[in-house]
């Protein structure tokens, strides 16, 4: 849930960034036509403000008036407000390809999550199978083939994600532990998934001899069990 808010808060933001820079690129494109080099030049004796323009790959020079406080400030402040507007509108491009960017991760991530939205796995009592666990969005069927309370994992035959989720964190290390970062590492991972460790560890425990398979895996008790 809070990273769906943070999800709705960068587009929400990234549209944002996009409508206001649309206002300052309008703007800037309105008034770039009177960007100028204003420059001081002495003639005769006498100092006069000229403003220079590249038009046509030439340098232009346009008499304005003679040197006097505040005489161009009218033209200084044009100047400013291009230069301005030029660098906010650096920095919204930026905003914005850093906003898609973090949009682009969360989708992909989004995607891969609901890629694992149905999925399956076998629970095991040494080799005896105990149950199968068929997941579907957001509801999970567990087909039991042992009441034996030692074997068996699961009391009901449905439950929630989440209550999978708590079961399967409980076949689990300890996500507190001082060295998390070090193990996750040493199983591939970058973050604490109980469903993604479970698939490296097979759910083994040093307590019992209960471990899952998974589809394609060609494996027995004496595979995977430590004891």
């Amino acid at each position: 849930m809070e990273m769906q808010q943070t999800y709705r808060m960068l587009k929400y933001q990234e549209a944002l960034y996009k409508k206001e820079l649309g206002i300052k690129k309008k703007e800037l494109q309105e008034i770039s036509t009177e960007k100028q080099n204003i420059t001081i030049k002495k003639i005769h004796g006498e100092l006069y403000y000229y403003a220079q323009q590249r038009k046509d790959g030439k340098v232009k020079s346009r008499y304005l008036s003679p040197v006097i406080p505040g005489k161009i400030a009218d033209i200084e402040n044009i100047q400013l407000r291009i230069e301005h507007l030029s660098n906010e509108i650096q920095d919204l491009e930026w905003d914005i390809m850093t906003a898609s960017k973090m949009i682009a991760c969360y989708e992909k991530r989004t995607k891969k999550e609901n890629f694992m939205d149905e999925f399956t796995f076998e629970v095991y009592w040494k080799d005896e199978i105990t149950a199968r666990v068929y997941v579907k969005k957001k509801n999970v069927i567990v087909s039991r083939f042992s009441d034996n309370p030692g074997r068996q994992l699961f009391a009901e035959k449905k439950m929630t994600r989440y209550q999978l989720g708590k079961i399967l964190e409980l076949r689990c290390f300890e996500k507190g532990r001082p060295d998390i970062d070090e193990i996750l590492k040493h199983l591939g991972l970058k973050e604490y998934n109980p469903y993604e460790i479970v698939r490296k560890t097979h759910g083994v425990s040093h307590n019992d001899f209960i471990w899952f398979r998974f589809p394609g895996e060609n494996i027995t008790s004496k595979d995977v069990l430590v004891r």
